[in-house]
């Protein structure tokens, strides 16, 4: 049996059993003899019936690979139907709106959908754990996706993180991308800066991190580059350079928290500055502490 995903499971908690809609007439008990394309062509829907999901998190499709994916609809058809919820006038998607553009290039008339009875904070939930998943999403779009989680369902990092299978400090650190500058966003967006990038500029002075964002964009810096130009000079800590165990345990321990953890050591005295972003984040490092 395939292996469940932390989305499958998502679906399932919130919609139940949506191998079918509930509007499909039980089949006979003798199926034997019937094609498995006759119960697929009842559940197909006209794609002039469906609307785009209102709550849709993904702010933009890429035009090459949504023609790709339309090549392979005209060669194998749509292989997973999409999720749409009954509306005023037909349908409204909930997930797959890749699929239903595909398909709409692919000239396709109809799609195979699954239709499930929703509720709109149901239909924002769904479209959020789909999407949050998909690698082609660009990270800041994930990150307002786990924002939207906290925000319109008072979720917090470690429901989050459970909802879309993924470590609770990988949750902390995408959410740390809204705390970048208006323009370090939009660079990020736009993908002239990578993640790397970005979470060195969070680890800087705000004053110096925009310096160096207009470094990056003119010189095409590395992210190697750009650590090299973001390490705390001599005056600041009176020391040229960390040694390979006190930048291990500082790596260890940010991972570990979730959160950029810097320590200051001279001949076995100092200290270890955990920085935060936002109450929540401050919450979450507390309470690992307490467990």
């Amino acid at each position: 049996m395939p292996k469940k995903t932390s989305l499958n499971k998502g679906l399932q908690a919130l919609l139940g059993d949506v191998a079918s809609p509930k509007t499909t007439k039980p089949k006979p008990k003798t199926t034997a003899k019937k094609p498995t394309t006759e119960a697929k062509d009842k559940n197909e829907i006209a794609l002039t019936q469906i609307k785009t999901n209102q709550y849709q998190p993904r702010l933009s499709f890429d035009e090459k690979k949504l023609q790709e994916l339309a090549e392979s609809i005209k060669k194998h058809g749509v292989v997973q139907p999409i999720l749409v919820r009954e509306a005023d006038k037909g349908y409204e998607l909930i997930a797959g709106e890749r699929r239903m553009r595909a398909s709409k290039l692919a000239g396709l008339k109809k799609i195979p959908a699954v239709i499930a009875k929703v509720s709109n904070t149901q239909s924002l939930e769904i479209a959020i754990l789909e999407n949050v998943q998909r690698e082609d999403l660009n990270p800041l779009e994930v990150s307002k996706g786990y924002q939207r989680l906290k925000n319109e369902f008072g979720y917090t990092q470690e429901q989050v993180a459970k909802s879309v299978g993924k470590p609770r400090s990988s949750i902390a650190n995408s959410l740390r991308l809204l705390s970048l500058s208006p323009k370090a966003q939009t660079e990020l967006e736009k993908g002239t800066i990578s993640e790397g990038h970005a979470k060195v500029l969070l680890g800087t002075d705000p004053a110096k991190a925009e310096a160096l964002l207009e470094r990056i964009l003119a010189e095409k810096l590395s992210v190697r580059d750009l650590e090299k130009l973001s390490q705390p000079t001599k005056a600041t800590y009176n020391k040229t350079q960390k040694t390979r165990d006190e930048l291990n345990l500082e790596s260890a321990l940010s991972s570990k928290l979730g959160s950029k953890v810097t320590i200051e050591d001279q001949k076995g005295k100092g200290k270890m500055v955990i920085k935060y972003y936002s109450y929540d984040e401050l919450d979450g490092i507390i309470e690992k502490f307490s467990n």
